[in-house]
């Protein structure tokens, strides 16, 4: 009873759910006629189309985007206009849904012109044939085909509008539309057995981040109160350091190392030179040996308080999330004398925009700041990726060693 309490809260689950109801309600109701009858199976016959066009166009726009080892998307990748190739080098998200969309539209063109003599010579005999063997059933009986006749139509709603929300929650950043996204047990079971199996990817990876942590400002009347921001920014121009806190704990404290951990960072750097190698290093440690605590994350969603965090803890207990990832990469990139930062930001999670931490370092030798995220890299490389601005946004250095 809780749990359905809990998904009728939710506005998401309202939005996904309604639409889905009346098709299938309706299909209950609505008075018997030959033209409901024709009406309903072209309209499985569309479902079904759109749904196969979806899965191919999909199947088709990964293999063009990604496989290299397949001649036939090689060529077709090869083909594609050097502004939309460059874009694409240059990670730009709406390129990738650009080329999906066009693919999509050639994918059903060509179904379309394929099933254009069924349509002509055969689908049209079926339907009247159909009604002629319908109208000699009972009221019970035919309530139930036309029920069961809806599901495709419905199932096609649901995809459709979860894929909406998905996408949205991905351009827009919308807090308390981010927790309902994330707290909605019917996107996420849509997004497990429809959407994440076709659409996971480089683009969006289900990836751990906390969603409502305390890396950001409050809200009031929907509107983000950036009181302490602006306090903190103007005592920035002044020179004069603010203590922060994140997670309970301030900075210099998540910071902290011990005689284990320098131990351990020395030893995972001996024998390597430059900053890039020895970070390297400390980055494949820490992303094979720290998992990230669920638990913890969820607590730290609702309050800070009594809440250990940072890089000791996390060492010790060998579990985290985000800010004690980025803690331990810090402490480790400290005793091997690595310039290192604190980023606070946004990360994508494959669901939705949630609050995150992670780390840059200084390679003198590049000459350059290079991202690292800790906490992603259990999923990937997230190492200098390539693609780290597709899953992270509005970065913020907290601090810097």
């Amino acid at each position: 009873m809780t749990h359905l309490i809990d998904i009728l809260t939710n506005p998401i689950n309202l939005i996904i759910i309604i639409p889905v109801l009346i098709t299938l309600v309706s299909s209950l109701v609505t008075r018997y006629t030959r033209e409901r009858v024709i009406k309903s199976f072209y309209s499985i016959i569309n479902s079904v189309e759109l749904i196969s066009g979806l899965l191919i166009a999909l199947f088709l726009t990964r293999g063009i985007l990604f496989d290299k080892s397949n001649q036939f998307f090689v060529y077709i990748h090869n083909h594609m206009p050097e502004t939309a190739k460059e874009s694409l080098a240059a990670n730009n998200i709406y390129t990738y849904l650009c080329v999906a969309f066009v693919v999509l539209l050639i994918v059903v063109l060509l179904i379309k012109l394929i099933m254009y003599p069924l349509y002509k010579h055969i689908f049209g005999a079926m339907a009247q044939g159909i009604y002629k063997v319908m109208s000699s059933m009972n009221s019970v009986t035919r309530r139930i085909i036309a029920f069961v006749c809806s599901v495709p139509k419905a199932a096609v709603s649901l995809i459709s509008i979860c894929f909406v929300l998905y996408f949205f929650s991905y351009y827009f950043t919308v807090p308390r539309l981010s927790i309902w996204i994330d707290d909605s047990a019917v996107l996420q079971g849509v997004y497990r057995t429809a959407l994440k199996p076709v659409i996971e990817s480089d683009i969006a990876k289900k990836i751990p981040v906390i969603i409502n942590d305390r890396f950001v400002s409050a809200t009031m009347n929907g509107q983000e109160v950036k009181i302490a921001e602006n306090i903190r920014d103007t005592l920035d121009s002044y020179n004069i350091k603010v203590i922060q806190y994140f997670n309970g704990v301030t900075l210099d404290d998540a910071v902290k190392s011990n005689d284990e951990i320098d131990k351990l960072a020395l030893e995972l750097t001996a024998g390597k030179s430059g900053e890039y190698d020895k970070a390297k290093a400390i980055y494949k440690w820490i992303t094979k040996n720290i998992k990230y605590d669920y638990p913890k994350a969820k607590q730290i969603a609702i309050k800070t308080e009594g809440t250990k965090s940072g890089s000791v803890i996390c060492y010790e207990t060998r579990k985290g999330i985000c800010f004690d990832y980025s803690s331990l990469f810090i402490s480790m990139c400290r005793v091997n004398g690595i310039k290192v930062r604190l980023v606070t930001g946004l990360g994508y999670s494959g669901l939705a925009w949630g609050d995150h931490a992670w780390n840059q370092f200084y390679d003198s030798k590049g000459k350059k700041w290079i991202n690292v995220d800790c906490t992603f890299g259990v999923t990937g490389n997230y190492f200098n990726s390539s693609k780290f601005n597709l899953d992270h946004k509005g970065d913020r250095v907290q601090e810097e060693w």
